[in-house]
């Protein structure tokens, strides 16, 4: 039996961005307590809202937020919801502004939905996403 335990956007953050020295510290703590037996969960909503903090708050590079992700799921002490909708969609060849609106159309498509619908003409240029007119 797997022992999970969850992990929130703003511990993932403290651990990716390390800005906060008290903070960072606890939290690259816990991802080292990890093991294949005590993992930690990262669910769908906790990746979206990181790419996001990333990128808008923190201005990371595109390549850069891909990179952080995509390390995440190659892990064997975290389980992350998702992880073949996330992979798939950092791995787009389309041109993608916005990697959260690419992550919320892969998904959509991998649950039988036959498009997604949005008010954000970027993100209705995506595979799997239409505007709402």
């Amino acid at each position: 039996m797997i022992d999970l335990t969850g992990i929130d956007t703003n511990v993932l953050i403290r651990y990716l961005i390390k800005d906060d020295p008290e903070q960072t510290g606890k939290a690259v703590s816990l991802f080292r307590s990890f093991s294949s037996t005590n993992k930690g969960f990262i669910s769908l909503v906790v990746i979206v809202e990181s790419i996001w903090v990333l990128e808008s708050v923190y201005k990371q590079d595109k390549t850069l937020t891909k990179e952080a992700i995509l390390k995440l799921l190659k892990s064997p002490r975290l389980l992350i919801q998702s992880a073949q909708e996330i992979e798939s969609a950092l791995s787009r060849k389309e041109d993608c502004d916005d990697l959260a609106d690419a992550v919320i159309a892969e998904t959509g498509i991998r649950f039988g939905c036959d498009h997604t619908v949005t008010f954000d003409k970027k993100a209705s240029r995506l595979s799997g996403m239409r505007l709402l007119a």
